[in-house]
């Protein structure tokens, strides 16, 4: 590590060396009932793979998806540590929100579509207006998917479901019983969702100006298209839905303010050669929950990498985490290292007030072993060159 990152710690100096030593270099970490987890020393790491693609740093960010629903101070504490420690993105939702939802402070918020197809409820736009206004004054930027494949029937239920008639499964987990194929080939469900892309875009914000969403490069560096679309669906897949969906956005948005798939459940379900092809989609979104070896790991980054790099489109790792408390740490530093290596941008699900604590889900927060490890990983990337340029992200610059 060199000296201008150990600068860069400030007060977190002490406990990020400290875990550098504990995890560097160790030829295996194992956890209650994991398997090993082979991690490369640092400097191993690095010698993997030569890039030069841009002169500015790589990056880090997390996924808070319903922090604009909870309350102030925790909102504040979140964007707060971000603006700290210099992560640069948040990714959030357009979606329902529970009551203290995963234990938090979240207010009851209705599907923007709650009822039928077409009819709006904006309570979901108001909330994220104002909790747009406070991640532009920390710095962070955000990241919106503007619908939730899994409100159409697994684990909740909106007005796509009840309209198309698709197997409702709230509060369960997802299975073979909800086949939302019907969504992306109908006709009219596909009128409607375009028209909701449409209205989201051209929905305004009256404390930034009175812009439209579709013009707030300021605060939003990405819109998604859908969180995992079609994930758990039977195969023949619609083909093209993306970059049909991509299409219309792009006549309403700024030119700086990229598009995204929106990820895969799946690592192979993110890095479909249809949207590597599309010419509107701007940023392939990456989701791995599966695989658990640094090698793999840094197999495939490095061909989704590739991929990018052949056909234009910059590549984010933007889904993966684990629900082991204490293998969360171990599993992140080595999607970290690995993304770092390749020049690929990371982001964790998820940092949420409070932390899961009984193995049962995926978020963390500042008093877990997690918080550190991404913070470490920050600086590390900060060394290093993007593998893509970022000209909508203020970042640091590398020689």
């Amino acid at each position: 590590m060199s000296m201008s990152a150990v600068v860069k710690m400030g007060s977190l100096m002490v406990a990020v060396l400290a875990l550098d030593s504990r995890l560097e270099g160790q030829e295996e970490v194992r956890t209650d009932d994991m398997a090993p987890l082979r991690i490369p020393s640092i400097s191993q790491v690095m010698s993997k793979d030569v890039f030069g693609k841009s002169t500015q740093c790589n990056w880090g960010g997390v996924n808070s998806y319903f922090l604009w629903a909870v309350g102030a101070s925790e909102q504040d504490q979140i964007l707060s540590d971000l603006q700290k420690r210099g992560l640069k993105m948040m990714r959030i939702f357009v979606s329902t929100v529970p009551q203290n939802f995963k234990s938090t402070t979240s207010q009851f918020v209705p599907f923007f579509e709650p009822d039928h197809m077409g009819e709006y409820n904006y309570a979901s736009l108001e909330l994220i207006n104002k909790f747009m206004v406070k991640a532009h004054s920390y710095g962070v930027k955000l990241q919106i998917a503007l619908h939730d494949r899994y409100e159409l029937g697994c684990w909740s239920c909106d007005g796509y479901q009840k309209d198309l008639g698709l197997t409702c499964l709230s509060g369960q987990p997802c299975g073979p019983l909800n086949d939302a194929s019907k969504f992306y080939k109908d006709a009219n469900a596909i009128k409607f969702f375009d028209k909701r892309l449409e209205t989201i875009l051209n929905f305004k914000n009256p404390d930034m100006g009175n812009k439209r969403w579709g013009d707030l490069k300021e605060v939003v560096a990405i819109f998604q298209i859908q969180n995992e679309a079609q994930g758990l669906d039977p195969q023949p897949w619609a083909t093209n839905w993306h970059c049909a969906r991509a299409k219309k956005m792009r006549k309403l948005m700024d030119p700086e303010i990229y598009i995204g798939t929106g990820g895969g459940r799946t690592f192979a379900e993110s890095i479909l050669l249809e949207h590597f092809q599309c010419p509107e989609i701007d940023v392939i979104n990456l989701h791995d929950y599966e695989e658990l070896s640094w090698t793999g790991m840094h197999d495939n980054l490095k061909k989704a990498r590739d991929l990018g790099q052949t056909w234009g489109k910059k590549v984010v790792y933007e889904e993966f985490g684990s629900k082991k408390r204490y293998y969360r740490p171990d599993l992140h530093y080595a999607v970290i290292t690995a993304s770092v290596s390749l020049g690929l941008p990371f982001m964790s699900w998820q940092y949420m007030i409070p932390g899961n604590t009984d193995d049962t889900d995926y978020e963390w927060d500042d008093k877990q072993a997690t918080w550190p490890v991404m913070v470490y990983g920050v600086l590390l990337a900060n060394e290093t060159r993007a593998a893509f340029s970022w000209p909508n992200l203020n970042l640091c610059t590398v020689p």
